[in-house]
């Protein structure tokens, strides 16, 4: 009886220490990029994005979406529900002060982006009209290789952030973020709670990100709290 109980307290803490394992050896394989000359610099107009794109998200979400682009250098960054453009503009804003080669694609049914906007993100962005997940095959395949940064933002049921965040899986990198919009909302934050607690060795949950919330009431008088970025860490 003593030998089962060692070896599930074994296996357990076997089981608790492998996903911190796993992500170690991802961090020392990480790619760096040497700023020597000029790490002290940064041009604050490459911001603009930040307080102009049109985009429904709080002034911190949108700083966030630009420090993660700006920081991770996301080589193949995806995004699922892009409306009329304003994260992926903030996202290339971030890449194209880094100089960066990274690509974005954009999943949207009824992407509304206007050709202004469009003219500011098109050296580096793709559309693909359509639903996720069935259309994530193609996206992906046009990546020809993983993403290592995606934003879910799209139908916001329980039953949708869930499909998002499912069918995204099989083409996110090892050592690539998933991050979620609006997940202060309930169902969404249902949906992604139980995605984690399926994948216990796969994700690591980096919680909230942001704190900042909008407001409106149902029409049953429910208070309801939108906003929240929440990201997600795949080994």
């Amino acid at each position: 009886m003593l030998d089962k109980i060692r070896a599930r307290v074994s296996g357990w803490r076997s089981a608790r220490s492998s996903p911190n394992l796993q992500l170690r050896a991802l961090q020392a394989q990480v790619e760096r990029y040497d700023v020597t000359p000029i790490a002290g610099h940064f041009d604050v107009r490459w911001l603009e994005p930040v307080e102009s794109a049109p985009v429904w998200m709080s002034r911190a979400e949108r700083l966030l979406m630009f420090t993660l682009a700006f920081t991770l250098r996301p080589q193949h960054y995806l995004e699922i529900g892009t409306f009329q453009g304003g994260s992926a503009l903030v996202v290339a804003s971030a890449l194209d002060a880094l100089q960066s080669p990274g690509r974005i694609y954009l999943v949207d049914p009824e992407p509304k982006i206007s050709a202004e906007h469009w003219q500011r993100l098109a050296h580096r962005a793709e559309r693909f009209e359509g639903y996720s997940p069935a259309i994530l095959q193609d996206v992906a395949a046009r990546a020809g290789a993983p993403f290592d940064l995606v934003l879910i933002d799209g139908d916001h049921t329980y039953a949708g952030a869930r499909r998002d965040a499912v069918g995204v899986l099989p083409f996110v990198a090892r050592g690539g973020y998933v991050l979620f919009h609006d997940s202060f909302f309930p169902e969404v934050r249902q949906a992604i709670d139980e995605w984690i607690d399926e994948h216990p060795g796969r994700l690591v949950d980096l919680g909230l990100m942001t704190r900042e919330i909008t407001v409106q009431q149902s029409e049953d008088g429910r208070r309801l709290e939108w906003g929240g970025l929440r990201l997600v860490y795949v080994l």
